[in-house]
């Protein structure tokens, strides 16, 4: 139907869904904060050149387009929130105290070129510090990452973690020409041994060039590959990469989360954008990564003050679906109470709706005529999980029936008790074992 499309790569999420959406941002953004971050809110709506400056020309193509009406200029959709942060780091907070710790939840919009993925617009969550060049703050990314899969309940992931100085350390030695090395590029950001293998062949290299170009795709797993990788190269700059990666790693071995992390040094993802460490997350539960981040430090400087930075996003539309796969959130959606008030004078219903939601329950009002056997059936088909019954004969004014909607008992209670009783079953319902302070 014409009227009900929306446009491609985008979607609607119904309340069950926008529910767990809403709990998994709220986790994320927690993890944030326990680790002194503070939000920020940047704008929708970003003119053209400024995200072209940071992001490069070429990557003009994947982004949504409009005018700007007063004045004729191209705007785009953000396509990520880190140009902005870093904007924001470089010219109006440029002398605020270093570091600077900010962290989002928002939209973004793209267009890709993924088989698996068309979605234009997704969500993100994500950090970014600004101002510390150490491999500390490297090991702090990683693992606020792995913090936030555990937090979220996630109970498969690895993280991969990769240094692209390393990989532009042996395309330098190798003394290749331009065109061959973005065709050596191509082929293992596509994982095809069988065309790097093909290209290499073909080049004018020496022995040991060739034997740790081909290698490269092997050099993944735990603390033997920075061994492995350290015997193929000679280069001071490729032994520094290897040496700062490993700095990490021993970080992260000291935080406990050696069982999470990977290291994968054929990952160039971000190749002309990144400047240290990478990683991306993975689950066994998609195809397709669930985060990623690394270092940045050249950003900045294409707006105004330069600044070293790192950072990283999740993907909650990704998360959001491996925890449908294996392990669902678990939320409320809907009113815990609808109230059924038959009475004319509906005073005592609102008390009570006052009361039940300062204690910090869900409370609904079915203020539309009908008979009781519709409004039950009303609050089963939209998830409400009690009924509370006041005003009809034969029960007398002090006297009320709590419906359980999902089991279908229900019990009389006194008007004096309603609040206590209805409250009660609700914190029983929902696994409570205190109640929230009142507010």
């Amino acid at each position: 139907m014409l009227h009900a499309e929306i446009p491609r790569g985008t979607r609607i999420l119904l309340p069950p869904l926008a529910a767990k959406k809403r709990r998994l941002e709220e986790r994320l953004l927690a993890v944030f904060f326990r680790w002194g971050f503070q939000e920020v809110v940047t704008p929708t709506l970003e003119y053209l050149e400024g995200l072209t400056r940071g992001l490069g020309a070429p990557y003009a193509e994947h982004l949504l387009k409009l005018e700007e009406r007063r004045t004729g200029r191209l705007l785009a959709l953000r396509p990520d929130l880190t140009t902005q942060v870093a904007r924001l780091a470089a010219t109006l907070l440029k002398e605020q105290p270093r570091p600077l710790r900010f962290c989002y939840v928002a939209s973004v919009f793209r267009y890709h070129d993924s088989a698996t993925r068309n979605l234009v617009e997704r969500h993100q969550a994500g950090v970014e510090l600004i101002g510390l060049e150490s491999p500390e703050a490297d090991a702090e990314m990683v693992a606020m990452a792995v913090e936030c899969m555990q937090e979220v309940g996630l109970p498969s992931f690895r993280l991969a973690v990769g240094q692209p100085e390393f990989f532009r350390s042996l395309l330098s030695e190798a003394g290749l020409g331009e065109a061959e090395r973005q065709q050596i590029q191509a082929a293992l950001q596509k994982k095809d041994a069988s065309a790097l293998e093909a290209l290499v062949a073909r080049a004018s290299l020496r022995p040991r060039d060739r034997e740790a170009l081909l290698q490269l795709p092997a050099l993944f797993g735990k603390a033997e590959v920075l061994e492995r990788a350290a015997a193929l190269v000679q280069s001071r700059a490729a032994h520094a990469a290897l040496e700062n990666l490993r700095q990490v790693y021993e970080m992260l071995k000291t935080y406990g989360l050696e069982d999470h992390v990977l290291i994968d040094l054929s990952d160039i993802r971000g190749f002309d954008y990144y400047t240290g460490i990478t990683f991306e997350g993975f689950t066994p539960a998609l195809g397709y990564r669930i985060c990623s981040g690394g270092r940045y430090d050249h950003l900045l400087g294409c707006y105004g003050r330069s600044d070293p930075a790192t950072g990283f996003a999740i993907d909650v539309d990704a998360v959001l679906e491996a925890l449908e796969n294996v392990q669902p959130l678990a939320v409320r959606t809907g009113a815990d109470c609808l109230l059924m008030d038959f009475r004319p004078d509906k005073r005592e219903a609102l008390r009570i709706s006052r009361e039940l939601r300062r204690r910090g329950h869900r409370i609904a009002r079915d203020i539309i005529s009908r008979d009781l056997q519709g409004s039950l059936d009303y609050a089963r088909q939209s998830g409400i999980r009690f009924g509370l019954l006041m005003g009809l004969p034969p029960l007398g004014d002090d006297q009320a029936v709590l419906y359980d909607v999902q089991r279908g008992t229900h019990i009389q209670v006194a008007m004096a008790e309603v609040v206590e009783r209805v409250d009660a079953a609700i914190r029983h319902a929902c696994g409570e074992e205190s109640a929230p302070p009142h507010r």
